[in-house]
Parts: structure tokens; C-alpha cells; sequence
């Protein structure tokens, strides 16, 4: 019996020091409704940032990233199309099975064109060399219709 209270004692004491995440918030507040309460906050008043060669870093600052993934496959006229490799240094290959009449338009992070071509028996290969590193959207269509978009993104080499 002891031991338990103890050990009771002990957790209360040690729970008073444990702490989550911590942050220093700008505003936020309670939220009510009816299914329920929920308490929130928003933004921070401080950050720290790191410059380097390679780039930049905002510790204290939220970073959206996309999620690309590598081995892609979408079902089109019962052809998978496949972008590969990804994230790409200097070729990228697109294989769409047999299906036929499909052409593709790659844009930039800004929606600029930057290269446009027909596809081969669902076949084709792009050379992003000469790209500048960054993101890219990869867009398939068939009969002037978009069947699929992909991520890219462009490595350096």
C-alpha cells in the first residue's frame, strides 16, 4: 500500500515538470460549438533564421513541404502511366504502356512551358539537363483532355 502511494506521489510530483511542445504564441482562444470545445492558437512572435550555401533555415517558423512520390502510376484507358525517376537529375522517362495519342506538357513553379511534346506507343523521354532545379508539373493528356498531372521535382546533377 505504501509502495502505490509512493509511486502516486512521485508521478504527481514529476508530472508538474513535463512539458509538450512549447511555443510563444501571438494570439488564439477557445472555440465552441456543438459538437464540443477546442482551444487554439495561432502564430509566433519568434523565430530564428540560418543562412548557409545550401539555403536557408527559419527555426520557430512552420515549413510547408510537398510530398512526391517516387513510383507513380495512373490507370488511363487501361494503360498505368509511369514517371520515372523522381526527383529527376537529367532524364525523365514516361512510359504509358501502348496507349496511343498522348502528348505531355511540362510548366515550371510558375506555369511557364517548358517543353511539350508527343508521346511514342505511350513511351517518351524528357531531358530536364538544362533545367534549372526546382519543382515542375508533368501533365499527360489524351485527345486534348488531362488525364494526369504529376510532381516533379528537378535535382541538381
Amino acid at each position: 500500500m505504501r509502495y502505490r502511494i509512493v509511486l502516486i506521489m512521485l508521478f504527481l510530483i514529476f508530472a508538474n515538470l513535463l512539458t509538450a511542445q512549447e511555443s510563444i504564441n501571438s494570439g488564439g482562444g477557445t472555440a465552441t460549438g456543438a459538437g464540443g470545445v477546442v482551444t487554439f492558437t495561432t502564430g509566433q512572435s519568434t523565430f530564428t533564421v540560418s543562412d548557409g550555401t545550401g539555403g536557408s533555415s527559419s527555426a520557430g517558423v512552420q515549413q510547408a513541404y510537398v510530398v512526391t512520390p517516387t513510383g507513380t502510376a495512373q490507370i488511363v484507358y487501361g494503360y498505368p502511366i509511369k514517371v520515372y525517376p523522381n526527383p529527376a537529375t537529367d532524364l525523365l522517362q514516361i512510359d504509358a504502356g501502348n496507349a496511343g495519342n498522348l502528348r505531355y506538357e511540362l510548366r515550371d513553379a510558375t506555369g511557364k512551358m517548358v517543353q511539350k511534346g508527343k508521346l511514342k506507343n505511350g513511351k517518351g523521354t524528357l531531358n530536364m539537363a538544362s533545367s534549372v532545379p526546382g519543382n515542375y508539373q508533368l501533365t499527360i493528356l489524351h485527345d486534348n483532355r488531362v488525364q494526369r498531372t504529376f510532381n516533379i521535382l528537378k535535382n541538381r546533377l
